[in-house]
């Protein structure tokens, strides 16, 4: 079985670059000096990932606000601007306003990772549908939006595009999201990642989605609940990005070890969510016991 241990998503910034951010709105620093230390905390982040043995390397999607607004801005017939709360979490994003039919214009740029070994992180289509209040289908997004920047993310040397997807498992689309979702390249693998959500109730429903591996948030969702053999590689949520709390190495190894036993076709070992949720501080330790847990699986399989 292929064992991994990465982190996707959005990773906290450094309270030196949240510092720097709010001087340059009271016009305290310069729009330079910021830039040096986003690349001085993507630098940092970088090693942080290295020392912790990490498969995949992410690249913090640190000047992102939300999962959402980026591919917003660079898509015509869309705007993002309403502040929404996200879940039940003391972060927004901003929705998602439909001006027209969307149509991605200028593809996000590829992080400068070493090419075959990153791992990119987008909205899921049926996620993106319901960020603009269902006013833009899951289809449509998938087909005009997603789809260009993923084969750009392709042709550039990802490894791994992972769909973040807190919407289903509440919220249902299960046959929304399967069609949107064969509108999307294989150029790339693709994990569609069930963030926040018990995802027991779908997960059997999930098995035969086309995409290559399926994240489960194992706060929420009970282990019980993954059936024996699943055909897909398990991206199993085993650090808690909603506390501050640094779980024990040898309790996740555990755990771990047990979802192995099921016979998943791969398993990784990722946090259940982003990790922007908690201090940067706190996030580094938790990437470190990302890889130090992955270890001794890797030395019994």
């Amino acid at each position: 079985m292929e064992l991994k241990a990465f982190a996707p998503g959005i990773y906290p910034r450094s309270q030196a670059l949240v510092q720097a951010t709010r001087d340059l709105e009271r016009g305290r620093t310069t729009e330079h000096a910021v830039d040096e230390q986003f690349e001085r905390d993507l630098q940092q982040f970088v090693e942080a990932q290295e020392q912790a043995g990490l498969d995949l390397l992410a690249d913090g999607l640190l000047r992102w606000h939300d999962i959402f607004r980026p591919l917003a801005d660079r898509a015509e017939g869309l705007d993002a601007r309403p502040l929404t709360r996200f879940l039940d979490t003391n972060t927004f994003y901003r929705a998602v306003l439909v001006e027209g039919e969307p149509h991605l214009e200028d593809p996000l740029p590829a992080p400068n990772l070493p090419s075959g070994r990153w791992v990119a992180t987008l909205p899921s289509p049926l996620a993106f549908s319901f960020a603009s209040d269902r006013a833009a289908s899951a289809d449509a997004l998938a087909r005009d939006v997603l789809a260009p920047q993923i084969e750009a993310y392709g042709a550039a040397g990802c490894a791994l595009v992972v769909l973040s997807e807190p919407f289903l498992a509440r919220e249902g689309g299960i046959e929304e999201l399967r069609s949107a979702l064969s509108g999307l390249p294989d150029s790339v693998p693709l994990a569609l990642h069930l963030v926040f959500a018990d995802a027991g109730a779908v997960i059997e429903d999930l098995a035969d989605l086309p995409v290559d591996a399926i994240g489960v948030d194992f706060y929420s969702t009970s282990v019980d609940a993954i059936p024996t053999g699943f055909p897909k590689t398990i991206l199993a949520g085993v650090v808690d990005v909603r506390s501050s709390a640094v779980e024990g190495v040898a309790e996740v190894a555990r755990f771990a070890a047990a979802l192995a036993d099921r016979e998943p076709a791969g398993l990784s070992l990722v946090p259940n969510g982003d990790l922007q949720f908690v201090p940067e501080p706190i996030a580094r330790r938790k990437l470190g016991v990302l890889g130090d847990a992955r270890a001794p699986l890797q030395e019994v399989a």
